[in-house]
């Protein structure tokens, strides 16, 4: 398992972190972001954040892989 960000976008396209971020839930790795881009990204009311553990398997080769949101 590895630890991401999980970020979904209330309004798609939302800019934060010098990333446009879509209305789809997004991984990112943890150090995708700077220590000031992601205290602004989990300050900002547009974007849903939190850290996940996630498969292995949910790695690529870029920073960020999308996929369905969970079921509740």
């Amino acid at each position: 398992m590895a630890k991401k960000i999980r970020i979904v976008s209330r309004i798609d396209g939302f800019r934060r972190g010098g990333k446009a971020h879509p209305k789809t839930v997004t991984f990112h790795d943890l150090d995708a972001f700077t220590k000031e881009q992601l205290e602004a990204i989990k300050t900002e009311p547009n974007l849903i954040v939190d850290e996940v553990d996630v498969e292995d398997d949910t790695k690529e080769s870029g920073d960020a892989k999308k996929a369905p949101p969970s079921k509740k």
